[in-house]
């Protein structure tokens, strides 16, 4: 079953359908063609895919999309 995701995205409003699995980096790319967050290891070792939640660094490739709502 797919959600409505809702978040602030550099500092504009965002929204994607997301299913409950899907992680904040392919949402990203694949939904919202933000591409510079980059997947490197997919296991969150090599921080191609780090990106601010909060001004906080968080591995996207990690990072289920749904905890980022609001």
């Amino acid at each position: 079953m797919k959600h409505i995701l809702t978040f602030t995205l550099n500092g504009d409003p965002a929204e994607a359908l997301v299913e409950p699995t899907d992680t904040l980096l392919d949402v990203l790319r694949n939904q919202l063609d933000v591409t510079s967050p980059k997947r490197g290891c997919d296991s969150g070792d090599c921080g191609a895919c780090t990106v601010l939640l909060d001004g906080i660094p968080v591995r996207a490739c990690l990072t289920i999309a749904l905890t980022v709502n609001g």
